[in-house]
């Protein structure tokens, strides 16, 4: 090395040691000694607490099949073969600065290296091994060139390292890293456009091994994130965001706003959403096309209860879908409660006028159910049940139903459509007489398979209007809250069950046509729910997991049919099933994502 080589390196070294012995306050580095990164990196060694003579370690073992392994594989082996008499040395490290794979050109620098511990599984982080090729570039996010004694640990001085860091092209975030070595005295300056090339190559092979929905995702997401307010962006199956809007959202929420936007007609490609359940308000806008390329941008506004102005198109979260709000009107944040408390009150409300209780519904949406829990919690005994034709052929009813009164503990009619205009005035007339039980809360309760919530026409004053019962069809961002209450009844003391995100979007597509009857019979059969554990889609009977099966041309079907085939036949093992089928290992997760395969825990698109 030549002299003013030699003494340069003197000057680093001492410079370094004078920062580690004298603190970062009292000591300086002349600025044209190191360059401005180098000084940064030392800093943030020193503030680490890093040991200039401390050994790395082993962290972990490897996985071959890391997507930065499988981007880089190719580029590594081109630029290996390029390299051969350059006597430089390829490393690249994942985002924990670990390196995880190495690539020599000379047996000779092999043993330089590996005295150095720079192999595979050593941890060359920034944190454990201060300024270095491989961590620094991660910490400063940027290409650097360390030589020799600009080294942070000492068993790195005698080697000069260009690094670069690897972006994922999707997230922007930084996945790893790339390293240029040699021994310090053939460095070249062109390293850093080198490694910066390479670099560069990985992210590409990253890019071409993503969606393109993914991509368009990306691109959204970078386009709103400057926003001052939380943003969110989705599509059917990946949500980005930034950390402010994780307080907006769990895997729960996310399922049923999901559903909501997809069943939404948009007239407009933008709206404002009220979001009870999340105590905030969204500014929504639909990007892209509909179907499987949908992409949905939330900005989160101000928190639900601040007036919306008069230009304000809101819209509110309800069970039958969205509907306009009034325009000026304040917008109240409401707690999250289950539906049937609201019909548990409507009925104390329906009371209180001393008469016939008229409880209607589709079948199996639970009146007898919900009538019969009613009268359970105001009297605190179990109701006399009968049915209309308990009315019409048996004449006793109207003895018991007179007893059951007198004692407190009230009477539910379960209804089937029968009952005739006369046995309904005489049920009313029945129900209003004054008994010694009508203090305690005991009522007569008709249930009926109608939506006709009004009075019938020839009831006159005999009959009340009715509390309806709606269907779960109805009540699609209230289902998770149905479903809590319906297993807590089932089960009491249970943990409350809990659904994957996409095994919630199956229930909440699934049209339910028996209502909470249906909903009773699957959470019975889940042996999950008994226990708390968590629900997936392949715990659904398979009718409603077809409900979020992506439509497929013909020729798609079919090689969804040949990669499942492979699968089976190499029993789950990826790379095997690529050789079965003839194809590369990157090629065969790129088709696995397109056609849907082994993804049993995405979601499923959006309506036109």
């Amino acid at each position: 090395m030549p002299v003013d080589g030699g003494r340069r390196e003197d000057e680093v070294r001492s410079a370094r040691a004078r920062l580690v012995e004298q603190g970062l306050v009292r000591a300086s580095v002349p600025a044209s000694l190191v360059a401005k990164e180098i000084e940064q990196s030392w800093r943030r060694s020193v503030s680490h607490r890093v040991d200039p003579g401390a050994e790395p370690h082993i962290l972990g073992e490897i996985d071959p099949d890391t997507a930065i392994l499988r981007a880089a594989g190719r580029i590594l082996d081109q630029w290996q073969t390029n390299l051969t008499d350059s006597r430089m040395t390829l490393f690249l490290a994942d985002e924990d600065g670990r390196i995880v794979s190495r690539r020599i050109v000379d047996a000779q620098d092999g043993r330089l290296l590996d005295r150095a511990n720079a192999a595979e599984g050593f941890d060359f982080s920034e944190r454990t091994l201060g300024t270095n090729g491989l961590g620094t570039p991660i910490e400063a996010r940027d290409v650097v060139f360390v030589r020799g004694n600009e080294h942070f640990n000492d068993a790195l001085a005698r080697l000069a390292c260009a690094g670069a860091p690897i972006k994922h092209p999707i997230t922007g975030r930084i996945v790893g890293s790339l390293s240029l070595a040699s021994h310090v005295d053939v460095a070249s300056p062109l390293m850093v456009a080198m490694v910066r090339q390479a670099g560069h190559q990985i992210a590409e092979a990253l890019e071409h091994m993503a969606d393109s929905r993914d991509l368009e995702l990306a691109r959204a997401y970078r386009c709103f994130r400057s926003s001052r307010r939380p943003v969110l962006v989705m599509n059917s199956e990946t949500v980005m965001t930034d950390l402010p809007s994780l307080a907006h959202l769990d895997a729960e929420s996310h399922a049923v706003l999901w559903e909501k936007l997809r069943l939404h007609h948009w007239d407009d490609d933008s709206l404002k959403l009220e979001l009870p359940m999340l105590g905030t308000e969204a500014m929504v806008r639909r990007l892209g096309r509909g179907g499987q390329d949908a992409i949905f941008a939330l900005e989160f506004l101000a928190p639900a209860g601040a007036a919306p102005s008069e230009q304000d198109a809101v819209v509110s979260e309800t069970g039958s879908g969205t509907v306009p709000l009034l325009r000026g009107g304040a917008a109240s944040p409401r707690p999250q409660q289950s539906p049937y408390e609201v019909v548990q009150r409507q009925l104390t409300t329906a009371a209180a006028a001393n008469g016939l209780v008229r409880v209607v519904g589709a079948p199996g949406v639970g009146k007898r159910h919900q009538a019969s829990k009613w009268l359970r919690q105001r009297t605190g005994q179990e109701p006399e049940l009968f049915t209309v034709r308990d009315l019409a052929t048996d004449g006793t009813f109207w003895a018991d139903g007179e007893a059951a009164l007198r004692e407190g503990r009230g009477v539910v009619v379960a209804g089937d459509g029968s009952l005739s205009d006369e046995l309904r005035r005489r049920l009313g007339d029945f129900a209003r007489l004054p008994r010694p039980g009508d203090d305690r809360g005991a009522r007569v309760v008709l249930t009926e398979c109608t939506g006709d919530t009004g009075s019938p026409p020839d009831g006159a004053d005999a009959v009340a209007a009715a509390v309806r019962i709606p269907s779960l069809a109805e009540l699609r961002g209230e289902l998770p809250a149905v479903v809590r209450e319906v297993a807590a009844e089932l089960y009491p003391g249970a943990p409350a069950p809990r659904f994957s995100p996409a095994a919630l979007q199956c229930l909440l597509a699934w049209p339910w046509p028996g209502n909470v009857a249906e909903l009773t019979r699957l959470l019975t059969d889940l042996p999950q729910v008994a226990r708390g554990g968590l629900i997936q889609t392949q715990d659904l009977p398979i009718e409603m997991r077809q409900t979020r099966k992506p439509s497929l041309s013909r020729y798609e079907q079919a090689e969804r049919d040949a990669i499942d085939g492979a699968l089976r036949e190499a029993g789950g093992n990826r790379s095997r099933a690529a050789e079965i089928l003839g194809i590369g290992r990157t090629t065969l997760y790129r088709k696995m994502r397109s056609l849907k395969i082994d993804a049993d825990e995405r979601m499923i698109a959006p309506g036109p």
